[in-house]
């Protein structure tokens, strides 16, 4: 099985109660520990915190997968996909840019509701997938 990268809006549409038609393959894969995620996803989820309760089941939810920690070659690398990006007529937010750089670099299949990743996913050579409800 292919690591996962879990991307903050598959992980919204988790915390609601959706069911998404990648359930057996996530869990699966947090069983055997190959789920990652990394700051910008931690920030994104925290930013929209509206209750203690939400922040726990936020940090409890992340307890279960591992941490990417964004170094140097990771925000070079979201630079160099940003710029390859814009010349290609294309605009990617540097958070997105971060998501993409690790799960180019190590590497990962995204896991995402964000149509977008599709074709950037294709043009950065990133192999996303959009699980539907």
């Amino acid at each position: 099985m292919t690591p996962l990268f879990l991307d903050t809006s598959y992980l919204i549409d988790y915390l609601k109660g959706k069911t998404l038609s990648n359930k057996d393959e996530i869990v699966s894969a947090v069983r055997q520990k190959i789920v990652y995620y990394n700051g910008i996803v931690l920030t994104e989820l925290l930013s929209g915190v509206q209750t203690q309760k939400r922040q726990k089941q936020i940090m409890k939810m992340l307890s279960g997968l591992t941490y990417l920690p964004i170094k140097y070659e990771d925000y070079k690398q979201a630079g160099l996909f940003r710029n390859s990006l814009f010349k290609k007529g294309f605009s990617m937010s540097t958070p997105d840019a971060l998501i993409a750089a690790h799960v180019k670099h190590f590497p990962l299949k995204l896991i995402t509701r964000d149509k977008f990743f599709i074709k950037a996913g294709d043009l950065l050579g990133i192999e996303v997938e959009i699980p539907v409800e």
